[in-house]
Formats: C-alpha cells, sequence, structure tokens
C-alpha cells in the first residue's frame, strides 16, 4: 500500500514538473516545434531575370545567405532581392540576430531612405514603384514588390534604345567619348518636364521613366537618369544612381575612378525657352560637384561609399 502511495506521489511530481517545466519554456519548445516540424525555414531560390548586374559596391553586396545574421547581411539581401530580379520572396531571419524585427521596422519607416538608396544600385527595369514587406513573429520576412517599368514599356524601351545605340556607338571610340555621344542626344531630344516637376504622381507623360525622354521627349531627373544608366549599361560601364532629397542623376565607374554625370543640370530651364546644352555636370569628381554648391547635389554620403 505504501509502495502504491509513493509511487503515486513521484507520478504526480513527475507529471507537475512536466508540466511546469512545459509552461515555463513554452515560447522556445513551441518555437522549436513550429521551426523544425510544421514551420520549416526553407527557402525557395528562383532564377534572377535577365537584368541583374553582377556588381558589388561598399555599401552593399550579392548574397547567396538568405538567413540574415546582422543589419549588414538583410541589407545585401535586399540588394539581392531586388538585383535578381524578383517580385516576390521570403527568407528568414537567423535566430542569432536579436536585432532582426527593430532593424526591418526601421528600415521600412517611410521617412528612411535605406530602401530607396540601394533600389539606386539595380537595373532601371529592375527597381520598384512600391515594395512591401512583412514580418512575423518566427523571422519570417515576406517581400512583394511592384517594378517601375511594365513588361509592355520594357519592350518598347528596349528597341528604341538599341536602335539608338547602334546609330550612335563609335567601336573606334573610348568610352568616354561614347558616353558624350548619348549624353548630347537625350538633351537635345529632351526638355525638362516643368508640369509635373512637383506632382510625379499624376505623372502621364511617364517623365520620371525612360520611357518618357525616349518617345514622349520630356523629362524629370529620374527620367534623365535612367536613359542615361540604360545606355551605360548597353556599354558595359559600371555605375549606380545617387539621390538627394529632390534629385537623382548618374554615378559613373570610368579608367579607375567614379565621376558624377548629371544630364538635367546639363539641360538646364532657361526663362527664354532657349535649348542649351551644357557640360558643366559630365563626369566631374565629387571634390568638383560640392566646389559647385549647390543644394540639389547634397547626399547621405553613408548610402554611396564610392563617392566619399
Amino acid at each position: 500500500m505504501k509502495n502504491s502511495t509513493l509511487r503515486n506521489m513521484l507520478s504526480f511530481i513527475f507529471i507537475f514538473v512536466v508540466f511546469f517545466l512545459a509552461f515555463f519554456y513554452r515560447e522556445p519548445i513551441t518555437k522549436y516545434i513550429v521551426n523544425n516540424y510544421i514551420y520549416k525555414k526553407n527557402i525557395d531560390i528562383p532564377e534572377s531575370n535577365k537584368y541583374k548586374r553582377n556588381y558589388n559596391f561598399k555599401y552593399i553586396k550579392i548574397t547567396d545567405d538568405f538567413y540574415p545574421h546582422n543589419r549588414q547581411d538583410l541589407l545585401n539581401v535586399f540588394y539581392t532581392i531586388l538585383n535578381n530580379g524578383y517580385t516576390d520572396f521570403t527568407f528568414y531571419c537567423a535566430d542569432d540576430y536579436k536585432e532582426c524585427e527593430k532593424d526591418i521596422m526601421s528600415i521600412t519607416d517611410p521617412d528612411d531612405i535605406t530602401l530607396s538608396s540601394i533600389n539606386n544600385y539595380v537595373h532601371p527595369f529592375n527597381s520598384y514603384k512600391t515594395i512591401n514587406i512583412n514580418m512575423n513573429n518566427l523571422g519570417r520576412i515576406s517581400v512583394k514588390i511592384k517594378k517601375l517599368y511594365s513588361d509592355e514599356d520594357i519592350e518598347k524601351i528596349n528597341n528604341e534604345v538599341d536602335r539608338i545605340y547602334n546609330a550612335l556607338y563609335l567601336p573606334s571610340a573610348d568610352k568616354e567619348y561614347n558616353i558624350k555621344r548619348f549624353h548630347n542626344y537625350i538633351i537635345n531630344h529632351t526638355i525638362y518636364d516643368k508640369a509635373y516637376a512637383n506632382n510625379p504622381d499624376k505623372n502621364k507623360s511617364k517623365s520620371n521613366t525612360a520611357y518618357g525622354p525616349l518617345f514622349n521627349h520630356i523629362a524629370l531627373c529620374g527620367g534623365y537618369t535612367d536613359l542615361m544608366e540604360l545606355f551605360l549599361e548597353k556599354m558595359e560601364i559600371k555605375s549606380y544612381k545617387i539621390s538627394s532629397t529632390n534629385h537623382i542623376w548618374n554615378y559613373v565607374y570610368l579608367n579607375n575612378s567614379w565621376k558624377h554625370l548629371d544630364l538635367t543640370w546639363d539641360d538646364p530651364v532657361t526663362n527664354t525657352g532657349e535649348q542649351l546644352l551644357k557640360f558643366d555636370y559630365f563626369m566631374i569628381t565629387t571634390n568638383l560637384l560640392e566646389l559647385k554648391g549647390d543644394n540639389e547635389h547634397k547626399y547621405e554620403k553613408i548610402y554611396y561609399l564610392e563617392a566619399n
């Protein structure tokens, strides 16, 4: 009888301890079961599209590790997602990345320019118009991207870019001379879109993209810059875009050095309507750019380290 009572007491104590431990450690136990048996952290990595760039930069690099352990890893993941041309992608923060949720909230803040700055490094056709990011309490980050350029516009733009490129590019000339030929062509066939400069959301002329200067011969700074970027890409010249609060321009790597190239400011708006072609911002150094002293070219250097 005593042995039976003792066994019952030990069984009760054992069950009590198990329930206590299960309650006390319920979150890590639940997380372990979900992660390893119900909700495995597998990542489906699709093929990149044909507009992927194989460039690494000081600020961000291409990665094949989609389990970021820190903020820099996270930025590299976002760059790779955009650069590869994905529209939907899911990845997971590593368990040891305790600041992941905080960093996700930081870079998705409407006032934060991290993602838009990363967007400047990718091919124009892979750049986003909108990007939505959701994270659950298991570290799962889902990214949905709406591209700036439609497939129909891309096809039409590519055909026209090829036509102009074949007409203007001189294989016997050096690359800077050819850059100047495209610089001059764009400016001579484009006027600045004053009507939509302060209202880009109602931009029916698509002057904020390469479509505007190519087909409507009207452009905002985004249109000048994207079209020039497409010609730089055709010439296999490494480049990206730099943006300030209200402006954007090209940044070009040529002859082992980086130079600023701003077609918008080389196509100034005049009171008389006279069309000018200038070279004030053609392939200039950061020092020279800063000496000009205009506020439109003041940018956050933390995002564009080659320009420091």
